[in-house]
């Protein structure tokens, strides 16, 4: 496709993060990538399902089907943090992870899935060990269990990765908003630059 040429369809599913949630703005990382998209590819357009506080289940259940219907060219998936807290089993997330996959398939979009981020390193880590009794030792493994179900499911299906938890998106803490879990707006500028080239290619294979 050539930018500007044909109407490229992104479609974007996840949780809070996808909706911005903690920005000062209420701009998140998928406003901030459709913007660049948008400047090179003006035909662009957003179909933004994310909502707040949804797991992979809720995506499974709400949104892959919609996305689906949309024959998006892009597909983003941020999703984990809620099924982190939660304490969703890997085999349950890997199971709705399975099906979202499923659903998107006859679509043939190209899909950028994340993995979650180190969040036994975010300031409300300590907050889930006084009050739920959860160490941040076990949310680090609790992360590195779902992610490794990220990258099968991605392996399966030649999906693109974006290793959030790799790149320590949750180590500075300028990136989270006042809550301490939500990304400041400096922290969604970093994870929609991170994503910006995945998105690129995704339009240049288009």
């Amino acid at each position: 496709m050539t930018a500007g040429q044909s109407t490229f369809t992104y479609a974007a599913l996840g949780d809070s993060s996808g909706v911005g949630f903690g920005a000062r703005d209420g701009r998140g990382y998928v406003d901030r990538v459709y913007d660049r998209l948008e400047a090179v590819a003006p035909r662009a357009r957003l179909a933004n399902l994310c909502q707040s506080g949804a797991t992979s289940e809720a995506v499974r259940a709400g949104q892959a089907a919609r996305a689906a219907a949309l024959r998006p060219a892009l597909v983003t998936l941020f999703v984990g943090g809620n099924d982190l807290w939660r304490g969703v089993t890997p085999r349950r997330f890997g199971e709705n992870l399975d099906a979202i996959a499923a659903a998107l398939a006859p679509a043939s979009p190209r899909v950028i899935v994340g993995t979650v981020p180190n969040l036994a390193h975010a300031p409300a880590a300590a907050l889930a060990e006084q009050f739920l009794g959860v160490a941040p030792a076990a949310l680090e493994a609790r992360a590195r269990a779902l992610n490794a179900e990220v990258a099968r499911v991605a392996a399966a299906h030649n999906y693109a990765v974006l290793d959030l938890f790799a790149f320590g998106l949750a180590d500075a803490p300028h990136f989270f908003s006042t809550d301490g879990f939500h990304p400041s707006d400096e922290g969604y500028a970093q994870w929609a630059e991170l994503l910006w080239p995945l998105v690129r290619e995704a339009l240049t294979r288009a």
